[in-house]
């Protein structure tokens, strides 16, 4: 089970990298669609139903959980839902190896996140909507040397026999304490959701953007700036 980091020990060990005590700016960024193409999450559930097969026979809860998703303010009773019934009995042991299976299946990262890691990971934040353990597995695979310096994502716990999200790290609830006390340099995402992240970032960038989704977030974030990433 993972646990969420202490902020006064991530803002004061932040301020430590600094010989002069000043904080250094940071850099947050999304990961799925952001710095990897894809949903992983969402492709996550999707290879354990094709490997346990079984939880199909819980479909109508699976369904559920899909329909109460939709709903703006109970997206975490949804996605509860969904993980539960398609986690139901599965061992610690297991959830670890289907999240190492899966992440061998992933295309990897964009090129441009490659580089920004390699150059700047010492400084970058990754806050995900998906588990963390999942994120930082493939984080570990693709740039074992050039991890970012604090990945935050949804931390799963186990309940009734099934994990679940006990903390779902999507859209507004990424503005973490710890995080809202950064001094944010840059801010990336894919998403409308992550408005809000990117909104800390002096400078914010939407990545890979449809026409209609970049008029959408400048329409709130002017000075909002589109990426083109590629593989």
């Amino acid at each position: 089970m993972l646990t969420r980091p202490a902020p006064d020990a991530i803002i004061h060990s932040a301020k430590e990298r600094n010989p002069d005590g000043r904080a250094p700016s940071w850099i947050l960024a999304d990961f799925d669609d952001t710095l990897a193409p894809g949903d992983s999450h969402a492709g996550l559930l999707r290879y354990i139903l094709r490997r346990r097969i079984w939880p199909l026979l819980l479909l109508p809860v699976i369904t559920l959980g899909g329909l109460v998703y939709l709903v703006p303010n109970q997206r975490r009773r949804g996605i509860s839902l969904i993980w539960w019934a398609m986690t139901l009995g599965l061992s610690p042991l297991g959830w670890r190896k289907l999240v190492r299976a899966y992440c061998h299946t992933r295309p990897g990262l964009f090129r441009e996140a490659h580089r920004l890691l390699e150059e700047e990971g010492h400084r970058c934040w990754v806050i995900s909507a998906s588990p963390r353990a999942l994120v930082r597995a493939q984080l570990a695979l693709q740039r074992p040397a050039d991890l970012p310096y604090r990945t935050i994502g949804s931390l799963m716990h186990y309940r009734l026999g099934g994990l679940m999200p006990r903390f779902y790290c999507h859209g507004q609830h990424k503005l973490l304490p710890e995080i809202c006390a950064l001094d944010t340099e840059l801010a990336l995402s894919d998403s409308l959701h992550d408005l809000p992240l990117l909104g800390l970032g002096k400078e914010a960038w939407l990545i890979n953007p449809t026409p209609t989704r970049l008029q959408k977030a400048r329409a709130r974030l002017p000075h909002l700036m589109a990426k083109n990433w590629q593989l």
